[in-house]
C-alpha cells in the first residue's frame, strides 16, 4: 500500500453515496455530508466532516464529489470554505433542512405536508441549478435571488 499523501487540490466534496465504515478508522457517510479532505492514498480519502471535525477517518475517494475551495491560512490551521455563492449556499443548506423535515413528515404520513415540503424543495432545486449555470442575464438573475429567497422565508414558516 502507498503512503498517505498530503493533498493541495482534493480538499472540499459532497458525498453522493451512502457509506457504511466497517472498520475502526473509518468515516460513515450520508448523502449530503460535505467533507474536508486532508490526505489520499490509493482511491481512498482522510479526512473529516466539514460540520464536525471531531468525526473523522477513511472513506472512499469514488463517493465523493469534489468541489472548488478557497484555503484561508488561520496561525498555523488552514480553513476549508467552499467558493459556491452565498446564495447557492443558503438553498443548499435550506434543502438538506428541509429534507430532514419531509423525511419525518413521510415517516408521520402527513401525505398533504410530504407533498407540499416536496414542491417547495422541487423549486428550490431548479431554482438552485440555474444559480449554478451561470447564464442568466443580470435582471434575470436578480429576480430569481428575490423569488429564492422569498421562498425560503414562506417554507421556514
Amino acid at each position: 500500500m502507498a503512503p498517505w499523501t498530503k493533498t493541495t487540490t482534493e480538499r472540499y466534496g459532497v458525498v453522493k453515496w451512502n457509506f457504511v465504515g466497517k472498520g475502526e478508522k473509518h468515516l460513515s457517510l450520508e448523502v449530503g455530508d460535505t467533507v474536508c479532505i486532508q490526505e489520499v492514498c490509493d482511491g481512498w480519502y482522510r479526512g473529516h466532516l466539514a460540520r464536525n471535525k471531531a468525526q473523522q477517518g477513511v472513506f472512499p475517494a469514488s463517493l465523493v464529489h469534489l468541489k472548488e475551495v478557497i484555503i484561508e491560512k488561520r496561525g498555523n490551521e488552514e480553513v476549508v470554505i467552499s467558493s459556491e455563492m452565498p446564495l447557492v449556499k443558503e438553498v443548499t443548506t435550506t434543502l438538506r433542512e428541509w429534507g430532514s423535515i419531509w423525511k419525518q413528515l413521510f415517516v408521520a404520513n402527513k401525505v398533504m405536508r410530504v407533498k407540499q415540503v416536496q414542491r417547495l424543495m422541487w423549486e428550490l432545486m431548479e431554482w438552485r441549478s440555474q444559480l449554478l449555470s451561470g447564464t442568466l442575464p443580470s435582471d434575470e438573475f436578480k429576480e430569481l435571488k428575490q423569488k429564492v429567497t422569498s421562498k425560503i422565508d414562506y417554507g421556514n414558516k
